[in-house]
């Protein structure tokens, strides 16, 4: 009897784990997305930097002896040391976001950094700007404006845009004031979820598979791991379908004008690409870990990039981890630090900028006024 009891549980424990991966990837991948996408918020953490970046031919050296030659070579090498962190918080409920960004370069034993913390809210419309190095350049160049360290700049989005509007009449038929609403952020997330999951459905099978879990999975709590290969052409009907996806979701919600679209569709056409698409070879690979909510917790991206023939290389690599979801978490509070109006900011720039515009007038004023007072006694 207690055999077969032993027996049952073995019977049990193979069934159990066994329907921990008797999803097809395909459905295990949809699931995990949609939820993920279903949350009314969450934390993320995104890492892109350059892997491989080349401009010469295979077998030739970019240092070939010119000074073009070596200063491309210097460029392409400092390109390889930088990489940008972006680090946010989404809350669809509370209609606001945060995202801090980080251009960071790290290369033999220099370590640069310059981080830009940025608060959007949707529904008042206002974005507030943390300190950062913009905050030493204004001090720097305009004294007088409000003493901000420590606190947030505010920024009426829908101001700035009529003013920018008044100076520049284009900039109105570029970003209209409904492109920040609680309602357009609705439709961007909503069409970037179903451009996502229709593209996905059209994957072939053999692109994705499970694969074992490496050891930082496990510390990271990824319970299961899924990776989508893609070829050339899998890879370029993807990123057409996604983009071509979302821009007709948007046109439709009235996010984008009719003129927009129009220009922005000539990124999908590929009979007007087809002639730059033959000329590369382009291959993607994405990792995706599953957490044992069912939420996707992260994604490893690689795309290489390669021209026929051995000219240009490109490959990117991009590691994002996503957290707290239906709770993320927020850093920066105006309420709490405080904020400076960026108006008062631009009033007292155009203040200073017309005060040396008009110091500098009477120079050259009363030069003029000594050449006409030289020439009145010869006129006599």
């Amino acid at each position: 009897m207690k055999q077969y009891g032993m027996t049952v549980l073995c019977l049990m424990i193979v069934c159990i784990s066994g329907c921990a991966q008797s999803l097809p990837p395909r459905e295990e991948l949809n699931q995990a997305v949609k939820m993920t996408f279903d949350t009314t918020g969450l934390n993320y953490s995104s890492r892109s930097r350059i892997t491989n970046l080349s401009l010469s031919k295979q077998g030739t050296n970019v240092e070939s002896g010119d000074k073009l030659s070596t200063y491309l070579g210097t460029g392409l090498e400092i390109a390889r040391g930088f990489s940008v962190n972006v680090d946010g918080a989404i809350d669809m409920k509370a209609k606001k976001a945060e995202v801090l960004y980080d251009l960071r370069y790290d290369k033999d034993n220099v370590e640069v950094s310059i981080k830009i913390p940025l608060l959007i809210d949707y529904t008042t419309q206002t974005m507030y700007v943390g300190t950062s190095i913009f905050n030493t350049i204004l001090e720097s160049l305009y004294p007088r404006i409000p003493a901000a360290r420590g606190r947030l700049f505010k920024i009426n989005l829908n101001e700035l845009l009529r003013e920018g509007s008044a100076d520049m009449p284009e900039l109105s038929k570029l970003v209209t004031e409904n492109r920040f609403t609680p309602k357009s952020i609705e439709s961007i997330n909503n069409a970037v979820k179903a451009s996502v999951l229709k593209t996905m459905s059209k994957l072939n099978d053999t692109c994705l598979s499970y694969q074992p879990l490496t050891e930082q999975d496990k510390q990271a709590g990824v319970v299961k791991r899924i990776q989508v290969n893609l070829g050339h052409s899998d890879s370029v009907n993807a990123v057409m379908d996604l983009v071509d996806g979302v821009l007709q979701a948007l046109y439709q919600d009235a996010v984008i004008t009719k003129k927009e679209y129009a220009v922005l569709l000539t990124m999908t056409d590929r009979q007007e690409l087809s002639g730059i698409i033959e000329k590369f070879t382009i291959g993607m690979i994405m990792d995706v870990g599953i957490a044992q909510s069912g939420f996707v917790s992260q994604v490893a991206s690689q795309i290489q990039v390669a021209e026929k023939g051995g000219g240009f290389q490109l490959g990117l690599d991009n590691v994002s981890s996503f957290s707290s979801y239906n709770a993320p978490r927020f850093s920066l509070n105006p309420g709490v630090s405080g904020v400076v109006d960026f108006k008062e900011v631009l009033d007292v720039i155009k203040a200073d900028m017309h005060k040396e515009k008009n110091t500098a007038k009477p120079s050259g004023d009363s030069s003029q006024g000594g050449e006409d007072s030289r020439d009145a006694p010869e006129k006599q």
